[in-house]
């Protein structure tokens, strides 16, 4: 039993190891939100971190986003900070509703990195809406909302 524990071991290492880097960072991908779901978040977030290593440390805004997430839901501030100063530098993230109330990063609310991250996607979002049509926009809002 031993034998084939081992031999099972070696198989699926070495069928890890071969995958493209892009087919691995999507398997580790699911298998982190996977380990979120189950509330697992410091072995979630440290399988983001997996992901990303093997695509090159880089990784869709989704996936920074919700690694910071678990990183912040494992106590790991620092970790949560710089994926989400990733996004918002390099990908000009911009969703300030959803940050600024996304219950999973709670714990760095007292941080005072909090504030001028927050100030930063602020500005991202100016930026992004900048030419946007602001009557239509407050109008389909309003739709959303009544709908």
């Amino acid at each position: 039993m031993k034998k084939f524990l081992l031999l099972l071991s070696f198989i699926v290492v070495i069928h890890s190891l071969a995958q493209t880097s892009p087919e691995r960072y999507s398997t580790l991908v699911k298998t982190a939100d996977s380990l979120y779901n189950a509330k697992n978040y410091k072995a979630s977030a440290f399988t983001y971190s997996d992901a990303f290593k093997a695509n090159d440390w880089t990784g869709t805004v989704n996936d920074r986003y919700n690694a910071a997430c678990s990183w912040a839901l494992a106590n790991y501030p620092d970790s949560a900070f710089s994926n989400l100063q990733n996004i918002v530098t390099n990908a000009h993230y911009f969703n300030y509703e959803h940050i600024s109330t996304d219950a999973d990063l709670k714990n760095l609310y007292k941080d005072k990195r909090w504030r001028p991250l927050l100030a930063m996607v602020k500005q991202n979002k100016a930026r992004a809406e900048a030419n946007f049509n602001k009557p239509l926009m407050d109008e389909l809002t309003q739709v959303l909302k009544d709908d």
